[in-house]
């Protein structure tokens, strides 16, 4: 609701109900002849999203952006999530000068690119919903943008697991696919930690989550 109208000149939203389940909780649940239709429908609605293509990355509702590459946000963001985690451990402190070579040297394998297609940019099964015909709805699409694919297929992949074989892409840069991995892992050490900090209430949850990415990472230089 924008009550205020200091974006628009209305304030009232458009809200549609999906009647249905989420599919974080479908997919764990036991097996059903529906999971692999379901599975395939979510992969034909990717590959249309995927396949909106622009010459310029960023969000819709922001100006698009066309330098510097795309990937090198995400060097800074890493570098900025390696700082968080060396100050509690260990290990992360002691190899951040050999996680952060690897991680300039993924980077500059990557060759330019000047076509960025339309991502969710953090879809895991909990942001599908899915009715009583077993079509998927996308969810929490305030990150929706324009960037490289391959950013999204990394954390389809990590969120998937054994399902991600629906919804793999031919189409992807295996130098990109290995720069997101190492980026994402280090991201994902620090949201752990984060969420331990901050007091999340599932702390076993919140300190596995930072262990498992930190070994991980650490695998890249070993």
């Amino acid at each position: 609701m924008n009550s205020k109208r200091d974006h628009y000149s209305f304030d009232y939203a458009f809200v549609e109900c999906v009647p249905g389940q989420n599919a974080e909780e479908y997919l764990q649940s036991e097996d059903d002849p529906g999971k692999a239709l379901l599975l395939e429908r979510i992969g034909e609605l990717l590959a249309k999203m995927h396949g909106d293509v622009r010459e310029a990355y960023g969000k819709l509702n922001a100006p698009l952006i066309q330098s510097p590459e795309c990937h090198l946000l995400h060097v800074k963001n890493a570098e900025v999530q390696l700082a968080y985690s060396v100050q509690y451990i260990d290990e992360i402190r002691a190899n951040r000068p050999k996680l952060l070579n690897t991680l300039y040297k993924f980077a500059e394998k990557i060759k330019p690119r000047r076509q960025y297609r339309f991502i969710h940019g953090e879809l895991g099964p909990d942001h599908i919903l899915f009715n009583e015909k077993l079509e998927p709805y996308l969810i929490d699409i305030e990150g929706a943008m324009f960037f490289d694919m391959e950013y999204e297929h990394c954390f389809l992949d990590l969120r998937f697991g054994e399902y991600y074989r629906y919804l793999k892409s031919e189409a992807l840069d295996p130098d990109r696919m290995q720069f997101y991995r190492l980026h994402q892992h280090i991201s994902l050490i620090s949201a752990g930690l984060k969420l331990l900090h901050r007091g999340f209430p599932d702390q076993q949850f919140a300190k596995g989550l930072a262990e498992y990415h930190c070994q991980r990472v650490l695998q890249f230089i070993q």
